[in-house]
C-alpha cells in the first residue's frame, strides 16, 4: 500500500439486528475505537483497515452494557439542558429546604454503609446532569430537581455519587460496586432517565 493509500479513510455503515446503527470508518490504527455520538445516538467505530464487518459487530456487541448505559446518560443530558423549567421563588425555596434534607438523611445513611465519608454538599440548577462528586475534595452537588422525582430514584444519584468516591471513573468497578450496594441500580437508571425537567414544571 503506498502512502497515499495509506492515508485514506473509508467510512460505510453496519447494522446489528435493527438495533444499532454503527458508522465505521477504517484507517490506520491498530486498535478499534468506540464512541457514542451524542446528536443522534449513532455508534461511531474507528478500526483497522483488515478489520471485517463480522469483527466489528462482535466487539460492539460485546459493549453492550456500555453503550446502552451511555446512551440513557446522554438522553438525560439532553433533557436537562433542552427543557429547563422556570420556578417561582417561593417554590425554588421550598423545594431546596425540602431537598437539603432529604439529602442529608441519605448521605448519613449511606456513607457508613459504604465507608465513606464527603465534605458537603451543594443543591444546584444543573443542566446536564442530576449530580456531581469532586473526587479531590470529596464536595458533592445535587440537581435542584431532585425534590420533584421519586424518592428512590433521588436516592439512586446519592449512592451513585458516593461510589465516585471509591471510584471515580465510570468504569467496570465502579458499576459492580453501585449494584453491590443498591441491586436495583439499572432498573433505578432506567426510570430516573425517565424523567425530564418538563416533567417538574
Amino acid at each position: 500500500m503506498n502512502n497515499a493509500c495509506a492515508n485514506k479513510r473509508y467510512t460505510n455503515i453496519i447494522y446489528i439486528n435493527n438495533r444499532y446503527t454503527i458508522e465505521v470508518t477504517r484507517k490506520r490504527i491498530k486498535n478499534m475505537y468506540l464512541r457514542v455520538k451524542d446528536t443522534d445516538g449513532t455508534l461511531s467505530v474507528s478500526a483497522p483497515y483488515g478489520m471485517s464487518d463480522t469483527e466489528i459487530r462482535k466487539f460492539v456487541e460485546s459493549k453492550s452494557d456500555w453503550i446502552e448505559r451511555t446512551m440513557q446518560e446522554m438522553l438525560v443530558a439532553r433533557q436537562l439542558k433542552e427543557q429547563e423549567p422556570v420556578l417561582a421563588p417561593f417554590m425554588e425555596r421550598e423545594l431546596r429546604l425540602e431537598l437539603k434534607r432529604q439529602l442529608q438523611r441519605l448521605i448519613d445513611k449511606w456513607e457508613p454503609v459504604m465507608g465513606v465519608k464527603s465534605a458537603g454538599f451543594t443543591i444546584k440548577k444543573m443542566k446536564t446532569r442530576w449530580g456531581s462528586c469532586n473526587v479531590k475534595s470529596h464536595h458533592l452537588n445535587f440537581n435542584l430537581l431532585l425534590a420533584k422525582v421519586p424518592p428512590e430514584c433521588a436516592e439512586y444519584v446519592v449512592v451513585h455519587e458516593l461510589t465516585h468516591l471509591l471510584e471515580p471513573s465510570h468504569n467496570a468497578r465502579f458499576w459492580s460496586l453501585m449494584e453491590y450496594y443498591l441491586p436495583e441500580s439499572k432498573k433505578l437508571r432506567k426510570q430516573l432517565a425517565g424523567f425530564s425537567a418538563q416533567d417538574m414544571i
